[in-house]
C-alpha cells in the first residue's frame, strides 16, 4: 500500500464541487471525496502556515510542540521520530515531499540539511534549511521572473498577502503550465512513476490558492466575477472589523473579481495534483492508495467585510479546512461525516492504514475506523497573533472564542458567518462553561503526552530567489 497526502494552502473548506460551491469545477478533488470520505467540520489545529504544517507532520498541538508562528523554529534535535517523513522511511517505504513544506522559519539562519526525513525533496523555490533535488527557480528562472514582475507591479509583496491587490487577484500572463504548482504535480507525478514498484509515501503540496490570487492565462474566461454570489453583508458591531488594515481599498463589489480568481486559483490547483492521480492510474496504484486530501488552514475571503482576508483568527472561514479521505480498495466510499476532525489526525490515520503502530505521543485520532476511535467532545484551535495566545473550542453547532476582543460565543450551526455574539447573554454561560471543561480535558489528554518547545534562531535576508 501507498500513501500520498494532497495538500493546498490557505483553501477555504467550501471551495470545493463535491461541497456544493456553485459551478466551482473541482474534478479530482470529487473523485477522491467520490470514492472515499468528506468531513465537512475539519479544522487546523493552529495558524498560520509554519505551526498548522507542524501539526500535520508530527501529530502535535501547538501548545505540545510550542511552535506559533511562523517564525518559530523546532530545534532540530526535538523532531520526534514519528515525524511522517522519518516514520514512513524507518518503516521500508521510498519517501518524498514536493511543493511548499515551510517546516523552517524562511528568515532562520540554519544549516541545510535533510531534517525531516524525506528520501526526495523538491519545492517551489530553495527552501531554507533544506537540502533540495530540485526547485522551481533554479529550473525555470524566466517563468518565475515574470511572475515575480507581475506582482511587484502592483505592489504585491513576496510573502503574496501584503495588500488589497493580492487577494483582488489578477490574471497573469503565464499559462498554468509555466507556474510553479503544475512544476511541483509534474515532480510528485513522476516520483511516483519512477517508485511504482515500491511502497511510498509522498506528500505534494501547492502554493495555491495563497494569495496572491493569480489566474493562470488559459483560465482567464473560466468564472464570470458577475455570477459569483457575494457572503451576507456583516453587521457594523463586529469585534474584528478595524483588524484588517492592510486590505483596505476594496470596494465590495470587488469581492466578486477575488472570488473569481480564488475559484481559478482553486481549480488550478485540482488541476496540478490532478497529475499525480493519473500517474496513480496509468500504474494501477490508485485503488490500493491511501489518499488524504487537505488543506493548513483556511481564509476569511471577504466574509466579515470588505477588508476582510487573512487566516490569523480563529473565525469560521479561517479555520475550517477541506478534508477527504480516499482509502484503499475494501472499505465503505461516497460519505460525508460531520465529525470533528483536524490534522492532528492525518499522521495516525496514515500509520494505521499501512499497518503501522501509533505512537503513545499522539494525540490525534486514526480516522480508519471513527466506531473504533475516540470521538472528540471538542475541537479547538490555536493562535498567537501578535503575541497573544487565542483559542477557539467547537463542536459541530457552537464555538467559543477566548481572543483579543474578550469572550465570543457563536451559535454556528444557525450562525455560520459569526455575527451575532452571544457570550454576554446569562443565559448561555452553562454552555460556555460546558465548551470550557471540553478543552480543559483535551488539553489534559494531549499533556499526558508530552511536550516540547521552541528555540530562538540567528536570522538572515531571504529572498525566493535564491539558487
Amino acid at each position: 500500500m501507498n500513501v500520498v497526502v494532497l495538500m493546498n494552502d490557505q483553501h477555504a473548506h467550501a471551495f470545493l464541487g463535491c461541497a456544493g460551491y456553485p459551478k466551482l469545477q473541482t474534478p479530482a478533488y470529487d473523485r477522491l471525496a467520490q470514492d472515499g470520505i468528506r468531513f465537512t467540520q475539519a479544522t487546523c489545529a493552529v495558524s498560520p502556515c509554519l505551526p498548522s504544517r507542524h501539526s500535520m507532520l508530527h501529530g502535535r498541538y501547538a501548545f505540545q510542540s510550542g511552535i506559533y508562528s511562523n517564525r518559530h523554529l523546532l530545534d532540530p534535535a526535538q523532531i520526534p521520530e514519528w515525524t511522517m517523513g522519518k516514520a514512513f522511511g524507518q518503516a521500508g517505504f521510498v519517501t518524498g515531499a514536493f511543493g511548499k513544506m515551510h517546516t523552517i522559519p524562511y528568515q532562520a539562519a540554519i544549516e541545510r540539511n535533510n531534517y525531516y526525513g524525506f528520501d526526495h525533496r523538491a519545492g517551489p523555490f530553495h527552501e531554507t534549511g533544506e537540502r533540495m533535488d530540485s526547485h522551481f527557480v533554479a529550473e525555470h528562472r524566466d517563468w518565475v521572473e515574470t511572475g515575480t514582475g507581475e506582482r511587484e507591479a502592483r505592489g504585491i509583496g513576496q510573502g503574496g498577502d501584503n495588500c488589497a491587490a493580492a487577494f483582488k487577484g489578477f490574471t497573469t500572463s503565464l499559462r498554468l503550465e509555466q507556474t510553479r504548482d503544475w512544476w511541483v504535480g509534474g515532480q510528485a507525478a513522476a516520483f511516483v512513476e519512477e517508485n511504482k514498484d515500491n511502497p511510498f509515501f509522498m506528500i505534494c503540496s501547492l502554493s495555491g490558492p495563497h494569495a496572491p490570487h493569480v489566474t493562470p492565462a488559459n483560465l482567464a474566461d473560466l468564472y464570470d466575477p458577475a455570477d459569483v454570489a457575494l457572503p451576507p453583508e456583516p453587521p457594523d458591531n463586529l469585534p474584528d472589523r478595524d483588524a484588517y488594515p492592510n486590505f483596505v481599498g476594496l470596494e465590495r463589489e470587488e469581492l466578486r473579481d477575488a472570488i473569481a480568481n480564488y475559484m481559478a486559483f482553486v481549480t488550478a490547483c485540482d488541476r496540478c495534483h490532478q497529475q499525480v492521480i493519473d500517474a496513480l492510474d496509468r500504474n494501477g496504484l490508485y485503488d490500493d492508495t491511501l489518499i488524504i486530501f487537505l488543506s493548513d488552514h483556511g481564509e476569511l475571503l471577504g466574509s466579515r467585510g470588505v477588508t476582510a482576508f487573512s487566516k490569523y483568527n480563529l473565525y469560521e472561514q479561517a479555520i475550517r479546512i477541506p478534508f477527504i479521505v480516499k482509502p484503499p480498495k475494501g472499505f465503505q466510499t461516497g460519505l460525508v461525516s460531520d465529525s470533528l476532525v483536524n490534522l492532528l489526525d492525518v499522521l495516525p490515520t496514515a500509520f494505521d492504514f499501512a499497518g503501522m503502530d501509533i505512537p503513545v505521543h499522539l494525540p490525534g485520532m486514526s480516522l480508519k475506523s471513527l466506531a473504533d476511535g475516540r470521538e472528540r467532545e471538542v475541537a479547538i484551535t490555536e493562535l498567537q497573533y501578535p503575541r497573544d495566545l487565542s483559542l477557539s473550542i467547537r463542536t459541530q453547532e457552537w464555538k467559543y472564542i477566548h481572543g483579543p476582543y474578550g469572550p465570543e460565543l457563536y451559535h454556528i450551526a444557525e450562525d455560520p458567518y459569526e455575527f451575532v455574539n452571544l457570550a454576554n447573554d446569562p443565559a448561555h454561560s452553562p454552555r460556555i462553561a460546558e465548551l470550557q471543561a471540553g478543552a480543559i480535558a483535551e488539553y489534559r489528554w494531549a499533556f499526558e503526552r508530552g511536550s516540547k518547545q521552541w528555540v530562538d534562531y540567528p536570522t538572515q535576508p531571504w529572498n525566493a530567489m535564491t539558487l
